[in-house]
């Protein structure tokens, strides 16, 4: 038991690179993950971690894989951490809650994100990015810039040759509340 307790400690002390103000840090490969408070962290077979962190108000948690093209700020996260394929140490899932913003910026197929929910749930084996309550995205590729509000659930497919979107809308007495608008994106003309 006790060389369980000190391979944990071990484990946390690996996982916990450079202390910045007002908070604490993790890197997992270039995966970098800053918080507050660490609930948890466990260590599997092989390299694959599982962590559960906070943040507060003044300083939310926040997740950078620059190799997955995503940041990701929230009060909350619970993720599993491993390398993928190519053997490149990535976010394989990750939950966050509490006024959760999501932004992925890839170059092909799909340009841009930038969501806001009160949880997301990333996918890397599905490819899939979910977002929950009272969910607001911006979708821009080189073509059109594509706006939904007031969505209760909205899934995005990423990494695919066209933009998959699946949206759930808020509902008021029945009636659908949320919207999506479509702006095409031409040269402006003075």
């Amino acid at each position: 038991m006790r060389g369980l307790c000190v391979a944990l400690l071990i484990g946390v002390w690996l996982l916990q690179g450079q202390q910045p103000q007002g908070g604490q840090e993790i890197r997992f490969g270039k995966v970098n993950i800053r918080y507050d408070v660490l609930v948890s962290a466990r260590r599997f077979k092989g390299d694959t971690y599982e962590v559960e962190v906070r943040g507060k108000r003044s300083a939310p948690v926040r997740v950078e894989s620059p190799d997955q093209y995503f940041t990701m700020t929230c009060m909350q996260l619970r993720a599993t951490l491993g390398p993928d394929e190519q053997r490149r140490l990535t976010v394989r899932t990750a939950e966050a809650t509490g006024q959760v913003e999501f932004v992925y910026n890839r170059p092909q197929p799909l340009s841009k994100l930038n969501g806001t929910a009160q949880r997301v749930r990333y996918d890397d084996q599905k490819r899939t990015v979910t977002l929950e309550g009272d969910v607001s995205l911006d979708g821009e590729d080189e073509f059109y810039l594509v706006r939904w509000r007031n969505n209760e659930r909205i899934v995005v497919y990423l990494e695919e040759e066209l933009q998959r979107v699946e949206a759930k809308s808020k509902e008021r007495d029945g009636v659908p509340l949320g919207s999506m608008t479509i702006e095409p994106k031409g040269k402006q003309t003075p």
